[in-house]
């Protein structure tokens, strides 16, 4: 079972804890994390495009033209997609395309990227993140010390993450993104230079999943 070292928010080693293995010793598995980050990106499209049917399209109910004796095709309504002014055939309705992924391939490949970030230890575990006042200089001064630069994914327990003077003290400092566990993707895994998650949260990422 892998060790992984706890530090504090001075960036001392205060301790090491035992890292699950079904979580980080999990083996990189390409396809499935291409087939987690389709879905999740597909899933954040936004769907502008919306044409009307037939029934939101306001005609008059009068008949265009008789029935019988012209020659013609038989139309009764001005909102068919034949005539100018009318619906849209097979147009776009708005809505997302259907994407889904089981649950089960979800949290093996956030598994399989998190046992790779903590291979290239990109993942650093603090004991604890308390704060007595709304602070940014005291964020910036922890993630010098514990080495985080570039790109920070901070992952938080349910308390943590609705801790205001946490959440207020870190808004404004650039590249650092907040996930609560379990709810982060494969996404803000990737796109991460380095991982912050404090024990609390690390007890909650053992216990579930995405």
């Amino acid at each position: 079972m892998p060790q992984m070292a706890v530090y504090n928010m001075e960036g001392e080693k205060v301790g090491q804890v035992e890292a699950a293995e079904d979580i980080f010793s999990v083996p990189l598995h390409h396809d499935l994390i291409h087939q987690a980050l389709v879905t999740v990106d597909r899933k954040r499209q936004q769907h502008a495009g919306q044409t009307k049917t037939r029934s939101e399209i306001v005609t008059s109910g009068a008949k265009i033209y008789r029935q019988k004796g012209l020659g013609r095709a038989r139309h009764g309504n001005r909102a068919a997609n034949l005539f100018v002014g009318g619906q849209k055939a097979h147009g776009p309705d708005g809505q997302a395309g259907r994407v889904s992924m089981p649950k089960k391939m979800r949290r093996q490949a956030l598994r399989s990227v998190l046992s790779a970030q903590l291979a290239d230890e990109r993942i650093v575990v603090v004991d604890e993140i308390e704060l007595e006042e709304i602070r940014t200089k005291t964020m910036v001064e922890m993630l010098e010390a514990l080495g985080c630069r570039g790109k920070i994914l901070m992952l938080l327990s349910e308390d943590e993450y609705l801790d205001q003077y946490l959440y207020r003290s870190s808004r404004n400092i650039p590249k650092l993104a907040m996930r609560e566990v379990p709810h982060f993707s494969v996404r803000d895994v990737l796109w991460a230079d380095h991982i912050i998650i404090t024990q609390a949260a690390l007890g909650e990422l053992s216990g579930g999943g995405e």
